[in-house]
């Protein structure tokens, strides 16, 4: 006989061949598999079953199968023959609005983001309600997107926050297999322009002291000493400061600086005592937001104080006195509350 492997004659009914060693047996060769996606079949309680993986979910922190599937087949044969139909079948998509995303995301993970930031995504979304609202999320293109964050955003900053509030809801979306892919991601927004930060002139610091005695300029002077953010010094609770040992508590936006003690300065200390005995609620401020910016573009018209000069320039101030003090950034960081 021939070898199998290096054509050399050996004896016959050898099982080896004495020249390479190679064993003579033919092996039965195994039937084929089916190839990964193909789907498998499987027999429970007396029936065959058909099943085939069409894509993946997860489930927590857990990747699970989604299969389709059908059963009770007699014959193994006849399910093998249906897994194709199976293939073949589209799964249809599930469809959400814009509106239903929000809702969830409003009581959801929102619930977690500081007052200020909370406040930037329902500003946002008001913005974009109209146009979205009651859009299903799938049907929405990326120019579409675009089109409307430039038309409702007016400026850098309200962009970004339309886009990253709809790259929140699409992340929703994308784990709950509402839609494929964060579109949102490739809204493009316009470059940042670079400005210098209006501060408060000493001149102008004189006049506000010449008004100590109006409520409103007793805020902006208490800003203005302590660095405090319009929104801190409209949620302080009285509670909180201590004259005695010269700080309060009450910071906003980050946990450093919620949990930074803000320190009271001496030129400060009557001004702010006269709106802790004012305060008509645990609250030091009597004002509530629209309140508060109307009675200052109130008192900087009516004083001839410049229009660029709002609430929050306050805390520019702050930074700016420091830093001509000669105050370290690592100090600065820390009296501000910055990250």
């Amino acid at each position: 006989m021939i070898c199998r492997s290096c054509s050399a004659e050996i004896p016959d009914g050898s099982n080896f061949c004495n020249v390479c060693g190679i064993s003579q047996e033919i092996k039965k060769q195994a039937a084929k598999k089916r190839g990964n996606g193909t789907g498998s079949v499987y027999k429970r309680n007396g029936k065959w079953t058909a099943a085939v993986t069409v894509g993946w979910f997860m489930d927590g922190d857990r990747k699970k199968r989604k299969v389709h599937k059908k059963g009770g087949f007699e014959r193994k044969k006849d399910a093998l023959a249906y897994l194709e139909s199976l293939r073949s079948q589209e799964e249809a998509p599930k469809k959400i609005n814009f509106f239903a995303l929000y809702q969830q995301y409003e009581n959801t993970e929102m619930q977690t983001l500081s007052a200020s930031k909370a406040q930037a995504y329902q500003i946002a979304w008001n913005k974009i309600s109209a146009d979205l609202g009651l859009t299903e999320i799938r049907s929405v293109t990326v120019p579409q997107l675009q089109q409307i964050t430039d038309a409702r955003g007016t400026s850098y900053y309200t962009k970004r926050d339309i886009k990253n509030l709809l790259s929140h809801l699409y992340k929703l979306a994308i784990r709950d297999d509402y839609a494929d892919k964060n579109r949102a991601q490739y809204i493009e927004l316009p470059p940042l322009e670079s400005k210098e930060r209006t501060v408060f002139t000493e001149a102008e610091i004189a006049a506000l002291w010449e008004d100590a005695d109006q409520y409103i300029v007793q805020h902006i002077l208490v800003m203005i000493y302590t660095g405090m953010r319009p929104a801190e010094i409209l949620s302080v609770r009285t509670e909180n400061i201590h004259m005695d040992d010269h700080y309060l508590t009450g910071g906003v936006k980050t946990k450093k600086s919620r949990a930074r003690k803000i320190i009271i300065p001496d030129r400060i200390r009557e001004t702010l005592q006269e709106l802790v005995s004012g305060a008509q609620s645990v609250k030091l401020s009597n004002y509530i937001k629209h309140q508060f910016y109307d009675a200052w573009n109130a008192y900087r018209a009516a004083r001839g104080l410049r229009e660029e000069l709002s609430p929050y320039c306050c805390r520019h101030t702050y930074i700016t006195r420091l830093t001509a003090l000669k105050v370290s950034p690592a100090m600065l960081q820390e009296l501000a509350g910055h990250r």
